[in-house]
Parts: structure tokens; sequence; C-alpha cells
């Protein structure tokens, strides 16, 4: 080799090795071909290191296998990473993704440019308006607050609204409550949407679904479809996925974005609040806790409709006998659903409740169960403050794979099957701590329909007490031990008159036929409510049919053939 092309060899080198050392501390030189917003792969070295990422940074994704954090991040940013020591790599497709300016579809003319199965923000309250118009029984549309820019000129902003759904015309009839909020984080785009078609999805299978219609009697429904109302509009306009934070000028003064202006809504609840003081950070908590007006407007309504059930000492449980209620805060993204706390790596009083709650919803959406801790702690967060303060089981869903999902993954994916575990959350709400454990009816069907008055009722079920998530071993089994069922009252209503069958099954599922008798019925449609114990003594929540029964009795009769005759 001539000294020529070994000098030529060893600029190579020298220039292969300053590209490596560039891509890995691109925030602390120019950039040529990267644009300043850029997101980034940074190695974390204990879960230390990964809660102090994740309080100053906006860390999007964690990967605990490669102990991998991507943040999204601009050059103030980086040069902060840089000067705490930190290296990281860009990850350029996702960077091209979040600067890719986004356009209608051919045709489109509704929802967000290039993702038509998101409502814009301005559609979303407009849909809450049909749907409270449309079905005034069902439906309530209620004003709990403003938003930030509203409170700083009534004519701008927005209202702070709950959807609340349920039978308005039995007062009387005893009712739970669950709560589902969305949108807290102005760039996640599928947890309004999805809040939102469940409304639709209750409202117009209310008449034609049993266990539809007994959510919507016996349950009261609070969807709050965007917390976050000003941010998700900033966010829809600059179409940059980076807005996060509400709009609060008074923090981060003229900043934007990610790192600009604006609190963390999901950082100013009260319970376990702490001051990030930074007030560009990501993660910025807002200088007390409860500062915003939209955090004021859930707490306060939230309060108002769920009894205080905590006790005074936080570490002794709640009473899981007595408790209601459910909170759910969806978020995205991730794939997981996550329980308290999420402030301390210490246990909850009553985790052993939460964590099959959320193995039952994960079930059902296909996310991981984890306590949400094992994500990386968080302080002053909604699902923290709803357990901490109130006692109400507190949940948060990360739902998706980015903020911004694929429509057809959303249609096929994300939104029925979120909606199964929203709906399995409402079912328990009654008792969450409870029912979370029993077993739930399937296949639940009639040899015939109608039936003759006084007839009896056949019907197929299965009862199964293993639908949980098998996320790391999943939650153990009971066999069937018994069923009950009740027609035109569930079970826990004064005058259900329920009938309990004995089964004493030998798995923990069981598929089977009984007679329902239907003596003393009037003609016309009913409800049979079935439910099913374990061995355990718990009973899980009721799945329900419509059947009827004939309005009139038809007789007995002998016929006679007819004879044709000549007449003569």
């Amino acid at each position: 080799m001539t000294r020529k092309i070994l000098r030529l060899c060893m600029l190579g080198l020298v220039a292969v090795l300053l590209l490596t050392t560039l891509m890995q501390s691109e925030g602390v030189i120019a950039n040529y071909d990267l644009p300043e917003q850029q997101v980034l792969i940074v190695h974390y070295q204990n879960r230390d290191q990964l809660a102090g990422l994740a309080n100053r940074y906006d860390v999007v994704e964690v990967d605990p296998d490669s102990q991998t954090v991507k943040i999204f991040s601009n050059q103030i940013t980086r040069d902060a990473l840089a000067a705490e020591g930190f290296s990281w790599s860009v990850d350029r497709p996702y960077t091209a993704l979040i600067n890719t300016e986004v356009k209608p579809l051919g045709g489109q003319t509704t929802g967000i440019p290039g993702y038509p199965c998101y409502r814009t923000i301005t559609e979303i309250y407009a849909s809450a308006d049909t749907l409270a118009a449309t079905y005034p029984d069902l439906v309530e549309l209620l004003d709990i607050g403003d938003s930030w820019e509203k409170t700083q000129d009534s004519n701008a902003g927005w209202d702070m609204e709950v959807l609340m759904l349920g039978n308005r015309n039995t007062p009387s009839v005893p009712k739970s409550d669950a709560f589902f909020m969305s949108g807290i984080h102005a760039r996640e785009w599928a947890p309004p949407e999805i809040n939102l078609r469940m409304a639709e999805y209750l409202l117009e299978n209310y008449e034609i679904d049993a266990d539809v219609k007994w959510l919507l009697d016996y349950n009261r429904i609070h969807l709050v479809l965007v917390t976050n109302p000003d941010g998700r509009l900033q966010d829809e306009a600059n179409q940059n996925w980076s807005w996060r934070k509400n709009t609060d000028n008074d923090y981060c003064t003229g900043g934007t974005g990610t790192y600009g202006r604006g609190v963390d809504l999901n950082r100013n609840f009260s319970y376990a609040w702490e001051n990030s003081y930074n007030e560009c950070d990501a993660t910025y908590s807002g200088p007390t806790a409860g500062s915003e007006p939209e955090t004021e407007a859930i707490t306060s309504y939230v309060s108002s409709i769920f009894p205080d059930q905590k006790v005074p000492n936080p570490t002794d449980p709640v009473n899981e006998l007595f408790a209601t209620g459910m909170f759910i805060d969806m978020h995205s993204y991730s794939r997981l659903v996550l329980w308290p706390w999420g402030y301390t790596y210490d246990t909850a009083p009553n985790n052993a409740s939460l964590r099959v709650m959320s193995y039952k919803f994960a079930y059902y959406n296909g996310h991981d169960p984890q306590k949400s801790t094992e994500l990386y702690p968080t302080t002053g967060s909604t699902d923290d403050w709803a357990y901490g303060e109130l006692g109400v089981p507190g949940f948060c869903f990360e739902v998706g794979d980015t903020f911004h999902e694929d429509c057809s993954v959303f249609d096929n994916d994300i939104n029925p099957n979120n909606q199964q575990a929203l709906l399995r959350a409402i079912k328990i709400a009654r008792k969450p701590y409870r029912l979370a454990y029993g077993p739930e009816v399937t296949n639940l069907s009639l040899q015939t329909n109608p039936v003759q008055p006084g007839e009896s009722l056949v019907v197929n079920y299965t009862a199964d007490d293993r639908l949980y998530s098998s996320y790391l071993g999943g939650i153990p089994s009971q066999n069937i031990i018994s069923i009950r069922y009740s027609i035109d009252k569930p079970a826990w209503i004064a005058g259900s008159n329920y009938t309990i069958i004995p089964v004493n099954a030998q798995l923990p599922y069981h598929s089977g036929t009984f007679n329902a008798s239907t003596a003393g019925l009037s003609g016309g449609q009913h409800t049979l409510f079935l439910e099913s114990v374990d061995q355990s003594g718990l009973w899980g929540v009721p799945t329900a049919i419509f059947f009827t029964v004939s309005e009139t009795q038809v007789e007995n009769f002998i016929y006679i053939p007819f004879i044709q005759r000549d007449i003569p």
C-alpha cells in the first residue's frame, strides 16, 4: 500500500469517526440536513436517571430492554442534554415525520387534514351539541368552567364541557358513576375521538342492545372530551406534533410548542404535586398545585360526583366492599394501562385490586398493564389524584403507537378495542374493587324468542373467569360455582327476585343452558340479566339480553281439512 493510499484511508477513517461523533451529539453543532425539531434516542443508566429525563424533557417513548428513551427536542434541549453529559442518535424517520407538512386528503372536507378519522376541536364540540339535542332523555351537556384563554377573554377560548350520559327520566333509580377524560395533552388525537365515539355507540344502541341499555339506566357516564381545548387548537393549527401543555402565557412567555409557554396539566393536580421550577420544561407543573383553570374545573367536578372514600392515613386501603366509581384518563401513546402510584415506587394500599382491574382492561384493549412507575415516575397526575384524594380507582390508558395514529390503525384496532375496555370499566363502576374479580358472562343467547306467556325461556351462556391480560403471568382464575338470573331488574336492585342456579364446574369457565321462568310477565319486551360467581365467592358483572313475551296466547286447535265439493 502506498503512502498516498494509506493517507487517504486514514483520512477516510477520521471522517467516519467524526461523522459518528457528530451524529451522537448533533444538538451541539450545526445541522446541515436536520430540522430544528428532532427526535433523539437517548440512553439512560438507571431508573433515577430515567425519572430525571422524564421530569425535564419531552420523553415520548421508553424502551426498558435497551434502556433508551425517545425525546422530542429543539436546539435548547439538545444543548442542555449535552451539558448533562448525554449522547444520542437521531431517529431520522420519526424526525422526518414530525416535520412533514400535513395536507388534506383528496376530497377531504371534514376532520384534521390528512387524518379524517379525527374530528377537529370545533367538530368535537359541535358533535357534543348534536348528541345533546338528539338524545335529550339520555344526554346532558354541562359547562364546568373555562379554558385559560377564555379566562383572559370571554370571546376567546372554550368552555370546559362534560358530556353526561344516563337515563334522565329515572331519578329514583340508584346509579353509579364513571368519569372518562381525554385530550389533556393537546397533540394526542386518538383519546378524544375514542371518548366521543363511545358516547355515540352507547346512544345509538340504547334501544337495540340490552347490555347497552342497562349501562345507561344504572350508570351516569361523565365524559370530558377535550380537557385542554386551547392547546388542542394550537396543535391542529401548527400541525407539528409537539404542543403538549395548555397555553397559559404567564409561564415561559412567548414560547411555543413542546418547550414553550403553558403548564403540563397532567402535572398540575394537587396529589403529590411537585414544583418543577423551569417554566419552559415540557412537564412544567405550574407555580402551585391546581393553578390552572382547566385543572380546577376537573377537580371541582369530579369531587362533586364521587364521595370521598379515602381514609385520612394515606397508607390505609379504601374499603373495597363499599367503594364505588371509576376514573380513567386517556392518553397516547405506548399501549399501556397504568395504575397508581405514579409518584412513588411504593405500591398503593389497594394495589392488588387496582392491578386486577388493570389486567381486566388490558385483556380487551390488548395493552400491557403496569404500575405507573414501571414507565417512569410522575407527580401531580390525574389518576394519582383520583385515587389518592377520593379513593376512586384511577387509571391512565396510553393508547396506540403514536400521537397521530394512522386512521386505518385507529379505526380497526385502537378505537374498537379501547371501547371494549371502557365498557368494562362502566360495568364494574358500581363496586369496582370487588366486581373486577368476578367471572364474566359471554355468548349469551336464547333458543326461542319470542315465548308464549308462562313458557320457559331457554338460555345459553358461558361463564368465564379467565378474561384478564396474560402479561407477566396474568391473574389467577377460579372455578365457576353458580349463576343467577333476574328479569327486568339487575340482582342488586330491590325487588329483582333473582334465581341462583348451582353449576359447580371444575373449570374456570363453563358453558351451559338453563330454563328461566316467565310466569307472571306481561306481554312485550323484557330484559334478562345473568351473572356468575367463582369459588372465591365474588360475583361478576351482569350481561343482559332482550326477549319478548307474546301479547296473546296461541290456542290449541284441531285442524279440519277443507274438502271442495261440487255444488249441484
